[in-house]
């Protein structure tokens, strides 16, 4: 049997896709709600070299991420990517910890103090049980940082009812589902699609309204313009008199139940003082945008950056709670969790 070697990633990640898909579904399908990212965005989270994979002989066994990302931490800024896409083969689990430590120490070599990831709370699972395990063995290493949820919106009720997980997820769906999925206004005329012109006031309007916040991501139009070369990405903006004066970015995800379903993440939004109706108005309009191109459910990470009226005058519901976690690489620069937040995390 060919060793097992752990290096940089080299290929045209259509492996990748179908080691996730087949290891995820298997593993999951049908126990807990996953999504699984497509070719191109594999393709724009490995970009700066944070694809780290395990091989068995030319074999893929096992996967993780490590994408670049800047946080501002109150007054200081610093390099803090995201963990994310961490996967292996069930015949090679002894991988997983090897895979978990050449990220640590891709992190020494680049000067991160420590890397955020997301978990589930379902303490069955395997990725809570590995990442449990590996706090145990390496207390330093490993941290619950705090605890966040999603909203989430049913957009195709029946769709939503065959995919639901849970009895109570199904219930509301069959008779719930006709009212919860209805937005709160028709279509804004203020509301289209982004254009290329957009792209510094958006990256402008991105740390503008997270100024405040006690962690936020700081935005470029360099990195705003780079994400979007991700075709899962797509933003609208809100104009008016001229000038766009709110933006809201939505990934689009194959994300499993009992069954697949399409699902539009909403993982960016900012405003220049857009007033409760424009903000509800402005949601509603996405959540009609997407139930238009077959989006089945719409969610979006409960964080500081999410205006919580207009998720509520929508009709989105909280979902499970999640942990936000950090591998750590210098345990006595990881800072206290913060009370206000906007974090981007798939």
């Amino acid at each position: 049997m060919a060793a097992i070697e752990i290096r940089e990633y080299c290929g045209d990640f259509e492996d990748l896709v179908e080691l996730t898909r087949r290891v995820w579904t298997a593993v999951y399908a049908g126990k807990m709600w996953f999504s699984l990212p497509d070719a191109p965005t594999l393709r724009c989270w490995a970009q700066g070299g944070g694809c780290i994979a395990a091989y068995q002989g030319t074999k893929i066994v096992g996967t993780i991420f490590s994408v670049p990302s800047t946080l501002r931490i109150r007054s200081s800024v610093r390099p803090i990517p995201l963990i994310t896409g961490f996967t292996v083969d069930p015949d090679h689990r002894r991988v997983a910890w090897p895979l978990v430590e050449r990220v640590r120490r891709l992190h020494e070599e680049r000067d991160v103090a420590f890397g955020i990831g997301v978990l589930g709370s379902d303490r069955t699972s395997l990725s809570y049980r590995f990442w449990t395990r590996y706090q145990r063995a390496f207390p330093e290493r490993f941290r619950f940082l705090f605890r966040s949820n999603h909203w989430f919106k049913i957009l195709a009720p029946r769709v939503f009812g065959r995919a639901g997980i849970s009895a109570w997820e199904r219930l509301v769906s069959r008779t719930l589902g006709p009212v919860l999925n209805v937005a709160a206004r028709g279509d804004d005329p203020h509301v289209r699609l982004y254009s290329a012109g957009d792209l510094d006031r958006c990256a402008r309007m991105l740390n503008q309204a997270s100024s405040g916040f006690d962690w936020a991501v700081v935005w470029s139009a360099k990195q705003l313009a780079a994400e979007l070369q991700d075709p899962a990405l797509e933003i609208l903006v809100f104009e008016r008199d001229g000038c766009v004066q709110g933006m809201v970015r939505y990934r689009r995800l194959s994300t499993y139940g009992r069954q697949p379903v399409q699902s539009a993440l909403i993982d960016l939004w900012a405003d220049d003082g857009l007033s409760y109706s424009q903000r509800v108005g402005l949601l509603g309009h996405i959540c009609n945008h997407l139930r238009e191109r077959n989006f089945h459910i719409a969610l979006a990470l409960r964080c500081s950056m999410m205006p919580t009226s207009a998720f509520v005058a929508n009709l989105f519901l909280p979902s499970p709670p999640v942990h936000i976690v950090a591998l750590v690489t210098w345990p006595e620069l990881v800072p206290p969790p913060p009370k206000t937040w906007s974090l981007v995390l798939t």
